[in-house]
């Protein structure tokens, strides 16, 4: 037990005294007393010894504050803080009772005294630094008590004056680098642990800090860089090399997070997030079947695992499984709940029902992908601009305009700026035929962000939907003035080009956009089909079609477009192939009569009436079926296999 000053004070003090002075004698002998049954565990009759001790020595704060320590051992906290009070009030300057009167302020805020406790703890912790400057733990922990009472600006102050008072200090320069970022104060934050490391460069603390403020900055090359030297300052650090694998997942560098996952699991194979790490990067390398088989691993340790279950929706999303995504997303919808999960399970569910929306959109099942829209946005708090566009989108596809239009005004009430719910707004008009109406809302979006890329392609995509394609193209070469290696803009400029059939300049804008990117899948696709399609560089053709299938070989558009560019060089097998596998993942009007032509060809008669058939009731939003021609060949079909059949009508 320590030994108080007032102990070694009063042994040094003389025993003979004035009536008018403390009996210091009589007070160290019962404060003796009351220390031998405090050791013995007797704390009432130790209490007793004390108030007798303060009695003869009532301006005492060292026994004030060793009656607080004995009070608190007790169980008497409220008297304890009470008598810790009354010692700092005696002696102001006294370190041991500003100690322990801090300490039982601290303990009070943590059971729930409040900012107004923690803010005293903090204020006696002051005194402490006052009368003992320098103190790192005390440092510490005045700052962590700011910090906790969300006051950021004191807690850096505090370690401003540990920094002023050593400069060199890598620990406080740490700290006050924390704090500043916690303040978001990115840039101080970053210069302060920069000076740090110019302190102790191999300070992997300093450098993991800075690693996850420019991650927080979205630096991510920065981050980067600091995550790789953390690790070569600690290689066998699991948790830095999780955080850098996930960090390289969401920049889309898939095969650089798969290579920290695996040396993860080289340490420790049923690393949990590791094993999440590379599912998801085995994903997004569409090495789909070894994805499936890491997210199987997941659920076979825990069934009821959540992420690992939705890693398995978004492999079946990627793969253009939607119906197995269906599947799996009305299974975890059902899944167990327990009252004290009800918040997170909403904020879930919302999560699943989006998703479930739309997948139920690409297996145009539109009315039932509103409905989970719907229930999406009754799930899990206030729904967001994003969620409000996807239910609008919805209703627009089941063709539900009246309610569409009313739910996206209520909408705009609440996100009057959002560019996504003005174009959903100004489409429902269009179709409405307030055309009007529906210009004046993009137009108020143009010209209230003209310098914006984003809008402006919201803008020409609008006037592209109702083939006012010169309008488009307008402001899409605007656009392009703005930003001309902008691939997106580009790449809609290339496609409104094409449907005006001006060929040569379409192929010309798609051809930049892949000198910008030459991996860019829809590029290389849009470029491919159409010329194969005129019967033109088939070969180049078949080529670029082919780099965007080895991109996204799930992809149905893409799949469509290289079986007809294989029909154009007469590679019939390879061509039914290709297209077969198309109709199963984008069963669209063009492709089922895509089908239809290649198996004609090989003398299929019979089953190219039956995709030509289906193709006339096939989604076809941009009319590009040909409906005349198609009517045409089910009429020659019919004739050469002897069927009265009535043709279906164009």
């Amino acid at each position: 037990m320590k030994t108080s000053a007032w102990m070694i004070v009063l042994l040094a003090a003389s025993p003979a005294r004035a009536e008018d002075q403390p009996d210091r004698s009589a007070a160290y002998y019962e404060f003796s007393l009351g220390q031998q049954a405090r050791l013995a565990g007797r704390l009432d009759e130790a209490l007793e010894h004390y108030r007798k001790a303060q009695q003869a020595d009532p301006g005492s704060a060292d026994l004030h504050t060793e009656m607080a320590r004995l009070l608190r051992e007790a169980g008497q906290t409220t008297q304890a803080l009470a008598e810790a009070r009354e010692a700092v009030r005696i002696d102001h300057d006294n370190l041991e009772a500003q100690e322990f009167l801090a300490e039982v302020l601290r303990l009070e805020a943590m059971r729930g005294g409040g900012t107004a406790a923690a803010l005293e703890a903090a204020a006696a912790l002051e005194e402490v630094l006052r009368l003992r400057p320098g103190d790192d733990q005390v440092t510490r922990a005045l700052a962590e008590i700011y910090r906790q009472a969300g006051r950021p600006a004191d807690a850096a102050r505090v370690w401003e004056k540990q920094v002023e008072a050593d400069p060199r200090d890598v620990d406080s320069l740490l700290q006050l680098g924390l704090h500043y970022f916690a303040q978001g104060q990115g840039d101080k934050a970053q210069a302060t642990l920069q000076k740090a490391l110019d302190v102790d460069p191999k300070s992997s603390a300093v450098v993991l800090a800075l690693a996850e403020i420019y991650e927080e900055a979205e630096q991510t090359e920065q981050a980067v860089l600091h995550y790789r030297k953390a690790l070569e300052l600690e290689p066998d650090n699991l948790r830095v090399r999780l955080k850098l694998g996930d960090l390289l997942l969401r920049a889309r560098r898939a095969k650089e997070a798969l290579v920290e996952a695996e040396a993860v699991l080289g340490a420790d194979a049923e690393n949990k997030f590791a094993l999440d790490i590379k599912g998801r990067a085995l994903r997004d390398l569409r090495r789909y079947d070894e994805a499936q088989a890491v997210a199987e691993q997941l659920l076979s340790k825990d069934p009821n695992d959540l992420s690992s279950a939705f890693l398995k929706v978004t492999v079946a999303e990627a793969r253009r499984d939607f119906a197995g995504a269906v599947a799996e997303l009305e299974r975890l919808l059902k899944r167990p709940r327990r009252p004290e999960n009800a918040e997170k399970d909403a904020r879930d569910d919302r999560t699943l029902l989006v998703h479930l929306g739309a997948a139920l959109q690409r297996l145009d099942r539109q009315r039932d992908a509103a409905d989970a829209f719907a229930r999406a946005k009754a799930t899990g708090g206030e729904p967001d601009a994003a969620l409000l566009g996807h239910y609008v989108e919805a209703l627009l596809l089941a063709k539900d305009n009246d309610k569409a239009l009313a739910e996206v005004r209520a909408a705009r009430k609440r996100f009057a700026d959002d560019p996504d719910l003005t174009s959903l707004e100004a489409n429902l008009l269009d179709d409405a035929g307030d055309k009007a109406a529906a210009r004046a809302l993009m137009e108020g979006l143009r010209t209230k962000s003209p310098q914006e890329v984003d809008v402006l392609l919201r803008v020409a995509q609008f006037h592209q939907r109702s083939k006012r394609f010169t309008d488009a193209e307008t402001v899409l070469r605007q656009a392009r003035e703005l930003e001309p290696r902008n691939q997106n803009a580009l790449f809609v400029l290339g496609a409104v080009l094409e449907r005006q059939k001006r060929f040569d300049a379409a192929e010309s804008v798609f051809r930049e956009a892949l000198a910008v990117q030459p991996d860019f899948a829809p590029a290389l696709n849009y470029l491919g089909y159409m010329n194969a399609d005129r019967k033109v560089k088939v070969a180049e053709a078949v080529t670029l079609i082919e780099k965007a299938v080895a991109l996204d070989p799930e992809n149905g558009a893409y799949l469509d477009s290289l079986g007809w560019a294989l029909y154009r060089q007469d590679r019939l097998a390879e061509a039914e192939d290709y297209l077969r596998r198309a109709v199963i993942k984008e069963s669209s009007a063009v492709v089922l009569d895509h089908l239809g032509d290649v198996l004609a060809r090989q003398g299929k008669t019979a089953e190219a009436l039956e995709f030509w058939n289906r193709s006339l009731q096939g989604q076809d939003e941009d009319g590009e079926l040909d409906r005349v021609r198609v009517a045409a060949k089910i009429k020659d079909a019919q004739a050469r296999l002897g069927q009265a059949a009535p043709v279906p009508q164009p």
